[in-house]
């Protein structure tokens, strides 16, 4: 629940990892809005949790089962505890590239677009320090924007 507001993961269902790949996600809790929390995910070094909104949940549906995401309105994702991911292009890496370490994000907030993002406008440098676009070019870019 430390990865979104309050006032928004307090009333927010928790879910946890699968045992394996492919496996149903663990309800922990039932919540009583439109918003999901996910645990640290286990398979990266750094504490991952996040809080996403409906819309968003579909994307990480998508993304999860390896589907093309087909959202109709924008979605929003909390990660105010920051994260790692082994690739800021590949959206299905396990690990980093050879030569290449974990990608350690800021806190930050994510925007799932309905459409897509414009690389000329937010660029795709995780290292700008300004928003960038993560996977950009596939069907599971999103919007990346620091908060802290």
């Amino acid at each position: 629940m430390s990865a979104g507001p309050k006032a928004i993961s307090s009333k927010a269902t928790v879910l946890d990892w699968p045992e394996k790949e492919g496996g149903e996600m663990v309800v922990l809790r039932k919540g009583t809005n439109d918003w999901t929390c996910l645990v640290d995910d286990p398979s990266t070094p750094g504490n991952d949790p996040m809080c996403m909104d409906k819309a968003s949940m579909q994307w990480a549906e998508a993304w999860m089962t390896k589907k093309e995401p087909k959202l109709t309105q924008p979605g929003i994702g909390y990660m105010l505890q920051g994260g790692s991911t082994a690739s800021n292009t590949d959206p299905f890496a396990k690990k980093p590239a050879a030569g290449q370490q974990w990608q350690k994000d800021p806190a930050h907030l994510m925007v799932f677009p309905a459409g897509k993002l414009d690389p000329k406008v937010y660029g795709t440098d995780p290292k700008s320090g300004g928003p960038y676009i993560m996977f950009a070019g596939t069907p599971y870019e999103h919007l990346m924007i620091p908060v802290r």
